[in-house]
């Protein structure tokens, strides 16, 4: 099932939190992508009662070829990286995956060689959520 929202997109899936991630993995090795980050929402917020959210974690990707020419093209853009994905588990069951949209993100900058990077990185995200639904 595909999910989207302004600043992103993704789906529903029916696997298990950890099988979920290690599949998301898999498909961004496939595409060059590799995970340097993992926070999970419990170790930012802590044990608080007000939180209901089940296990959640947000995954930092990139592509070192398209982080080179973005890097390249705006030595700032590092404030707007890296890909982002979140997955976290669904009251109902399985899990949710969102990747932020980097393309939408990229139209706070004016250079032509990071746009059409970030619209080829979300050509290749799209992939992985079409893949994983």
């Amino acid at each position: 099932m595909s999910v989207n929202c302004n600043y992103g997109f993704g789906c529903s899936v029916d696997f298990s939190f950890e099988g979920t991630i290690e599949k998301i993995e898999q498909l961004l090795d496939k595409r060059g992508f590799r995970v340097h980050t993992q926070l999970k929402l419990h170790d930012i917020v802590g044990d608080d009662a007000d939180c209901s959210f089940g296990r959640y974690i947000i995954l930092g990707a990139c592509n070192p070829e398209f982080a080179q020419q973005l890097f390249k093209a705006d030595p700032n853009i590092g404030l707007l990286m890296p890909c982002n994905i979140v997955v976290y588990e669904l009251q109902s069951g399985g899990c949710r995956v969102m990747i932020k949209d980097p393309a939408r993100i990229m139209d706070m900058i004016s250079s032509p060689v990071a746009i059409e990077a970030s619209i080829n990185v979300k050509a290749l995200l799209e992939e992985v959520i079409e893949e994983l639904s």
